[in-house]
């Protein structure tokens, strides 16, 4: 391997705006999972449970996210958590920490290419085409393979173009996404029956007792749903010059407002529009697209089905884009900070993209739609306790840079016992996801998953070091910048 011993420091274009940041952590936050979920959440929290569930999830998740603006405003580099993380810990804690943020981020990825399709076949019944094979029961055709492939490719290339090419695109399809909503919300609102609310919990008994036991399995997938904020930073080093530290974090705040103020919609939407009945109907069939069928069924309006669906898939192509940019941002600090191989830190010099992570992160999202998502799915639930990991760290990270740190200019400041929220509420979520008969357990295999990833990045970090052509000044220059001091 070619030693790196260049003094220089790789710059990305600086060319994001205040609302560009807004699509990015909102884009990546929505996603698909409320079409397909939503009427799980109805189901297994009633009515008013389940959207508590998601306002109190934004809630515990606001301390969490006034940690990222702190940190994101004081240290706006590429990378966000790995710098966060070198700054207050080191080295070592700061690759672990961007390790396993990288399985969360570029896992999905595959993932949400394999969905294109299955949404693009369930808007068209008629493109559906015969089967190629399978794997692991998955069945694999031209109708669900060409779609993800193709507006991969077409993602891939918008973001080598530069920030401001792929963050235009992802501020239009996020308007686009907000006023689908905004129209089946509003029919559901008018036609629905405000008595479909009743009863408000899905369990019975007292107050007392029935809103915690209806709210609780909720709350703990919430979190899961909600991620996304935390892709701002990746990208805080590209802020335009009308942009400053501060309103980053404002914008990542904005975005726990917004995910779950929607989320909340859509489930009030879907319980003023069905009976518990007629959604227990629904759910019955898998291979349904429950929030659309409930629209259909319940106002016979094939259109508002069809919109749900075409919302869907804006909302699988922000979160794709919005990944595509923070998986890419990342690497490309590791590269750059001598804990990935260099090659990660190739800037392109005309539209100044860190152009080789994100063909790398391309390449493996168009893995997706070959394989089937039968052999992906393990995977991309391991990523959930990586991304709850790496938000303990980040509290972590913020409230030991307040001792040894405390002259570090903070545009955003937030006070200490919100800090303390912040990491109480993480290791909450790590708690949930590792402790033997959680609501949110995971299984052996996901473990497996994470121990592997987290052992082979072990292993090229070593091998990384090993070669010793930086030493930690330098290397702390090109992590943090200007930021070093």
């Amino acid at each position: 391997m070619t030693l790196y011993t260049d003094t220089k420091r790789e710059i990305l274009d600086k060319s994001i705006s205040f609302r560009s940041y807004i699509a990015i952590g909102l884009g990546a936050i929505i996603g698909i999972g409320w079409v397909i979920y939503a009427g799980y959440w109805l189901r297994d929290g009633g009515p008013v449970g389940a959207m508590l569930g998601f306002i109190l999830c934004g809630l515990f998740l606001l301390p969490v996210g006034k940690c990222y603006a702190e940190l994101t405003a004081a240290i706006p580099v590429a990378g966000g958590e790995a710098a966060f993380t070198y700054k207050a810990f080191g080295p070592f804690v700061s690759f672990l920490t961007a390790c396993a943020l990288a399985l969360s981020y570029i896992a999905i990825t595959p993932f949400e290419t394999i969905a294109i399709g299955a949404l693009v076949e369930a808007m068209f019944p008629a493109l559906i085409s015969e089967p190629l094979y399978q794997v692991g029961g998955y069945t694999v055709r031209v109708s669900n393979l060409l779609p993800g492939i193709v507006l991969g490719a077409f993602l891939i290339l918008l973001n080598c173009r530069g920030a401001r090419s792929s963050t235009g695109f992802q501020t239009l399809v996020l308007a686009a996404l907000a006023l689908c909503a905004l129209v089946f919300i509003s029919v559901a609102l008018v036609k629905g029956d405000v008595a479909n609310l009743t009863p408000m919990f899905s369990s019975g008994g007292s107050l007392w007792i029935a809103a915690p036991a209806s709210i609780i399995p909720v709350l703990v997938v919430a979190s899961y749903f909600m991620a996304g904020f935390d892709a701002i930073p990746q990208a805080a080093e590209e802020a335009g010059v009308a942009m400053t530290p501060h309103r980053i974090g404002i914008a990542i705040l904005l975005c726990i407002v917004l995910g779950a103020v929607f989320y909340a919609l859509i489930i009030l939407a879907l319980g003023m529009s069905s009976t518990p009945g007629q959604l227990e109907a629904i759910l019955q069939d898998r291979d349904a697209m429950p929030t659309a069928e409930i629209f259909r069924l319940a106002f016979g309006y094939e259109w508002a089905a069809q919109l749900v669906l075409f919302a869907a898939l804006l909302g699988l192509i922000t979160t794709l884009n919005g990944f595509y940019i923070a998986s890419s941002r990342l690497l490309f600090a590791l590269g750059r900070g001598g804990m990935l191989p260099h090659w990660f830190a190739k800037v392109d010099a005309r539209h100044g993209t860190p152009v080789n992570a994100i063909l790398f992160v391309g390449a493996i999202s168009l893995i997706g739609p070959p394989i089937g998502k039968a052999a992906l799915v393990p995977i991309v639930t391991s990523g959930s306790l990586s991304f709850v990991a790496a938000l303990l760290m980040t509290c972590l990270a913020a409230l030991r840079l307040r001792t040894t740190h405390p002259d570090m200019d903070r545009p955003y400041r937030t006070g200490k016992p919100v800090m303390y929220c912040g990491i109480a509420v993480s290791a909450i979520l790590v708690l949930l996801m590792v402790v033997p008969g959680s609501p949110g357990q995971l299984r052996p295999l996901e473990f497996a998953i994470i121990g592997a990833w987290m052992c082979l990045g072990v292993a090229g970090y070593c091998l990384r070091r090993s070669i010793r052509d930086m030493d930690t000044e330098r290397q702390t220059y090109l992590i943090l910048g200007d930021e070093k001091n």
